[in-house]
Formats: structure tokens, C-alpha cells, sequence
């Protein structure tokens, strides 16, 4: 699709959205009173089409972080709306205005995209950094590869026992995973070390140094961190594979890539539906079903707008400190005197939750987690800081080469940035922090300054 088409074909779609709204707005208020937030989304998805290829623009793959966080923030907008939809067929009296949701993510992707353009070109302007990259010296980083996974069999092995069954073959994994790290202790977190080998193979694959039994330890570490009937552990070390492949193997055709989402991602849910026998298949049918549980956090977000577009319900940076605090370990915050379980617990999920009056944390994403504590304000500078960090991302990775260290902690903080937009941001900070410290320890061992 060329420029000139991306044009044509947003012009087209404003014009009609006003040719609508112009001629037809008394019997849209009749009949769908909160069209003009719908409307609205619209022509702001086509202005970011428009600042995506315009302003930003190519490459447009599959590793480019601004592509990346559009197309998750649209489609999370377009499959939230969705699963909005399936639950008030469940529930027919949960109604929120899940069109101002819409609007909402719509516009923070506009200021997000803003702040990016803006990094981009302030970074395009430095001079480039000539000292020499660290290189993973490829077969202390296939032992090291090997002796992590076998840490994370072990811790695996060990916190099955402790829990008693397998969690995602039985039971349900929704409302019990939050006491599988008290029940498993140190052994559950030896056994999250599965996404860190993970990662590990996904440099050695993306350099084409990967053995059959690397990829064997890669695929057999995303099957124990996911044993959990936790989706994120997998996803974020697939994000980060992808993005390795994609920048430093070989381009991934866009359009394959999201034929095989649109064919893969209804498996998960329809298993645990399978599994669990879900009670509600009758009444939403199978496409009902995918989309019930499928960006859920966008109807919870669409809530979170209504709950805290008073100002007397702001946190006013009430989840910050659960943001910082996953950066360094509790004995070290012990130190200081601060006790990081207690701030942990007083973030976004949790006070959302506490406010629907549910047992389990409520994810609004990093959007809804700016709204919440300062209202458009916060989050339209949220978006604006998300942005700029995603524009530095974007720029390093795309001078990143096959076999430096730095591809692999760029991926992994870009793949994690994405992801935040459904999450909580101190899910961000875990992610990095708890894949990205072991990973420095295996620098230690596996890396060296090439020779010059």
C-alpha cells in the first residue's frame, strides 16, 4: 500500500464519518447516544495512519516499535469493544460507555505517537556511538543456556509438587495464580528462569547459532513457564523472539504474521473454555466465546474512566511507588526502611479491583493507570513520556546488530513496553527487572568486548 493510498483511503473514511454525522445526527442520538466518542475514535485512528506513514514512517515490519504499539492499541480498541459486547450478553446489565474508551486510547495514541516522531528526531540528530558493542561468545552462551533451563526444570518440578496439580490442565488458573508464587516460594521463582532461557535461545536462533537442542531447551522453557495457566510468561519471550528474528535474521511478511495470530489466538481461549467447561458457550456461540475473555482489560478500562472521571476518586500517584519498587530486591528496600510487599499491593489492578469489589486485580493498562491517578491530564502526559520511550527504543534496536548484547535487552524492554498498554505498569518493571537481571548475569559469563 503506497502513501498516496494510505491518503486516499483516510480522506475517503473522514469524509463519510462527516457525511453521517451531518445528516443523520438526531436519529444516531436515538439510537446510539454515545456515537459522536465512536466517530471520534475513527477519525483519530485514521490521523494515526496518517502520522504513522507520514510522519514516521518505513520500515514498516514486524520489529518496529511504533508499529507495534498502533496495531496493539487499535486492535486491543477494535477486540476490546468486542469483548465489551460478549459481556453485556452474559451480563445484560453491565453497561458502561465503552465508545469514550474508544476516544480514549484513540487519542493517547495520538499524543504517544507524537512524543515518538519527536524522539526519533532528536536522536536522529546525535552523533553515533563508536565504542564497541558486547558480544555473547556463542558457546559459553549455549552452556549458560542450558544450565538455566535446567534451573527452571527444577524449580518447575518442585513447585508442581507444592501446588499439587498442574495448573493448566485442571482447575482454574484465573482467580488462583496470585497464590502460586507464596505456594511454590523460591521454587516458583526458579522456575519463571524458563523465560530467561527462552530469551537466550531467541539470540542464539536470531544469530542462526541455535542447535536443534537449543531449540529444544527454548521450546521446553516456554512450556514450564506457561504450566502456570498464565499467558504473559510465554508471551513476552515470543514477543522478544519475534523481534530478534524479524531485525536481525530475516524480515517476517506482515501479513503472515497476522494471518497466524487471526488462526493461533483463539487456541488459548478456547481451551481453557474446553477445560473448564465454560457455562456460558450456549449463549455466545464460538466467536462470543473468543471475544468474551480477549482484551478484557479494554471493558475494564471503559469502567475505570466512568469510576474515575470524578476528582474526588484520583489516586493522585497512589500506584507509583508499586511501579519503582520491583527495580530492586525487598532486602534492599529493607535497608531504606521501606517494605516493598506493601507498596507492591497498592497497584493499579489491586485498587481497581478493590473499587469493583473484586477479588482478583482488574488490568486498565498504562493508559487507564495515568487516568486514574491524574486524570486526562496524567494521562495525556503519560502517553506523551510512553511515546518518547518508544521512540528511543525504536532507535537503538534498529542500530542494533547479530550478536551484540544490547539487541536482546532492547527486545526485551521493547516487547515489555508494548505489552504495558494492556498491563500494569509495574508488570513493565517486573518484566524487565526479573527477566532482564538474570540475563546481565549471563553476561558476566557469556559476553566479551570484540577485539578491535
Amino acid at each position: 500500500m503506497t502513501r498516496r493510498a494510505v491518503c486516499l483511503g483516510v480522506g475517503v473514511a473522514w469524509a463519510l464519518l462527516a457525511a453521517v454525522a451531518s445528516t443523520a445526527s438526531t436519529s444516531l442520538d436515538l439510537a446510539w447516544p454515545h456515537w459522536p466518542f465512536a466517530f471520534g475514535a475513527a477519525a483519530l485512528w485514521g490521523l494515526n495512519l496518517m502520522v504513522l506513514v507520514y510522519v514516521i514512517g518505513p520500515p514498516f515490519t514486524v520489529s518496529r516499535v511504533p508499529l507495534l504499539a498502533v496495531a496493539f492499541g487499535f486492535l486491543m480498541t477494535v477486540v476490546g469493544t468486542g469483548s465489551y459486547w460478549a459481556t453485556t450478553i452474559v451480563f445484560p446489565s453491565y453497561r458502561v460507555n465503552i465508545e469514550r474508551a474508544m476516544l480514549f486510547v484513540a487519542l493517547c495514541t495520538t499524543v504517544t505517537l507524537c512524543g515518538l516522531a519527536g524522539a526519533l528526531g532528536a536522536l536522529a540528530r546525535l552523533p553515533p556511538k563508536t565504542q564497541p558493542r558486547l558480544e555473547w561468545a556463542w558457546a559459553r552462551l549455549r552452556i549458560a543456556t542450558y544450565l538455566v533451563s535446567a534451573v527452571a526444570a527444577v524449580g518447575t518440578v518442585e513447585s508442581l509438587l507444592r501446588i499439587g496439580y498442574i495448573p493448566v490442565l485442571s482447575g482454574d488458573p484465573t482467580n488462583v495464580r496470585f497464590d502460586f508464587p507464596a505456594i511454590g516460594g523460591i521454587w516458583y521463582r526458579l522456575s519463571m528462569m524458563g523465560g530467561v532461557a527462552a530469551v537466550l535461545v531467541a539470540a542464539q536462533a536470531a544469530a542462526r547459532r541455535a542447535t536443534p537442542w537449543v531449540y529444544l531447551a527454548g521450546v521446553s522453557c516456554l512450556v514450564m513457564v506457561g504450566v502456570y495457566g498464565n499467558r504473559f510468561p510465554v508471551a513476552l519471550p515470543v514477543g522478544v523472539a519475534l523481534l530478534l528474528w524479524d531485525r536481525l535474521r530475516a524480515r517476517l511478511p506482515v501479513r503472515r504474521v497476522v494471518l497466524a495470530l487471526a488462526v493461533l489466538s483463539p487456541v488459548v481461549p478456547f481451551a481453557g473454555y474446553w477445560r473448564q467447561g465454560f457455562p456460558v458457550g450456549s449463549a455466545l456461540g464460538p466467536g462470543g466465546l473468543f471475544l468474551f475473555k480477549t482484551f478484557g482489560e479494554f471493558r475494564d478500562l471503559g469502567w475505570a474512566l466512568e469510576f474515575y472521571g470524578r476528582p474526588d476518586r484520583l489516586v493522585h500517584g497512589a500506584t507509583l511507588g508499586s511501579i519503582v519498587v520491583p527495580l530492586l530486591p525487598a532486602p534492599v528496600w529493607s535497608l531504606v526502611g521501606i517494605d516493598k510487599q506493601a507498596i507492591y499491593v497498592r497497584d493499579s489492578a489491586t485498587l481497581v479491583a478493590d473499587a469493583m469489589g473484586q477479588t482478583t486485580g482488574q488490568r486498565i493498562g498504562a493508559y487507564g493507570e495515568f487516568y486514574m491517578n491524574y486524570g486526562w491530564v496524567g494521562a495525556l502526559v503519560g502517553a506523551a513520556a510512553y511515546g518518547v520511550l518508544l521512540g528511543y527504543l525504536d532507535h537503538r534496536f534498529r542500530q542494533a546488530a547479530p550478536g551484540q548484547v544490547r539487541s536482546v535487552l532492547l527486545a526485551l524492554v521493547a516487547a515489555a513496553a508494548i505489552f504495558a498498554q494492556i498491563g500494569q505498569l509495574n508488570m513493565f518493571t517486573s518484566a524487565v527487572s526479573g527477566l532482564g537481571y538474570p540475563i546481565l548475569l549471563v553476561v558476566l559469563a557469556a559476553a566479551r568486548r570484540p577485539s578491535l
